[in-house]
């Protein structure tokens, strides 16, 4: 399987600025890592002689990789039609975006050397499949191969999205994850005590990983299946305790009709991957379904809801 590399080279009149809203942008997206490049600064002059490779590098740039998969043409365009749209009238900022793709080895073993267990909210440790962590006492481990998954709990929309889970959700709860990616999200409601476990996804691709992340965290099916397709033909006529959705805003905007659909009278959802500026129109459609928000938690720009069906 190939990997795509999405790069984007620009120059700012306020880079560190720039530079996380090109990093947002990716993660919005789901990016399964990023890669900062910044211009070399030498006291000498003549070392830019002893490296050519360090004197090409004078662009700031910020790359993030994809999987690919049929859908990764689509996925393409929608990146760069956001950057368009976010720089292309504003004088403070150029750039330029390419696409390179490599093979998945090549970019999982550039990686590893990099990656390590990480905290990513009160209660889960995220941690790469080859490192060794010894959990402390509260500590629920979540083992993922990020170089095939698709978010790893180091964005905030996840952290977000697993520190309003570990407050609600209780034993013996039934969960849906909505768009669920890597599985992650399925992973926490089971170490959590949720005993029926839905997992959806339009791509197949993250069907596959998360079924791989399923096991590797020794998930029975019995507790946690996923599926390929959309929400309502997968679960028809069923409905869960909470429902669980990390993804973009104009996605839940567009899923909020059948999202309700599949939730317990009295239930829960809670959503995440909302930038602040999509904040309140989120807000205005749960509350015109006459549903209660009972806690928004925030991080930088990102903001996660609980909300009472």
């Amino acid at each position: 399987m190939k990997v795509i590399e999405i790069k984007v080279i620009f120059d700012s009149d306020n880079i560190e600025e720039t530079q996380k809203e090109i990093s947002d942008i990716f993660y919005n997206f789901g990016a399964t890592g990023l890669k900062i490049d910044e211009p070399l600064k030498f006291k000498n002059p003549l070392d830019f002689y002893k490296d050519e490779k360090q004197f090409l590098m004078v662009d700031h740039a910020v790359s993030a990789y994809f999987p690919m998969n049929p859908y990764s043409q689509r996925r393409n365009e929608m990146i760069k039609n956001s950057f368009e749209e976010r720089f292309n009238d504003r004088d403070d900022v150029v750039f330029s975006i390419d696409f390179y793709e490599y093979e998945e080895e090549d970019y999982q073993n550039s990686w590893k050397k990099y990656l390590y267990p990480e905290k990513v909210s009160d209660k889960f440790v995220v941690k790469p499949t080859w490192r060794e962590y010894e959990a402390n006492e509260g500590e629920f481990v979540i083992e993922l191969d990020p170089g095939r998954a698709f978010g790893t709990g180091s964005h905030p929309t996840t952290s977000l999205c697993l520190k309003l889970m570990e407050e609600n959700i209780k034993p013996g709860n039934s969960v849906i994850d909505v768009g669920t990616g890597s599985g992650i999200l399925m992973i926490a409601a089971e170490k959590l005590g949720a005993t029926e476990i839905y997992g959806t996804d339009i791509d197949e691709l993250a069907v596959e990983s998360t079924k791989e992340n399923l096991e590797l965290n020794h998930i029975s099916t019995d507790v946690a299946q996923v599926h390929l397709g959309d929400l309502i033909s997968i679960v028809k006529d069923k409905s869960f305790d909470v429902v669980v959705a990390n993804i973009l805003a104009d996605v839940i905007l567009l899923l909020l009709k059948d999202i309700f659909k599949v939730v317990k009278k009295d239930g829960l959802i809670i959503f995440s991957g909302i930038i602040d500026e999509k904040l309140p129109e989120i807000v205005k459609q749960v509350e015109e379904k006459g549903l209660e928000i009972l806690e928004i938690k925030r991080d930088k720009e990102w903001r996660a809801l609980l909300i009472k069906a």
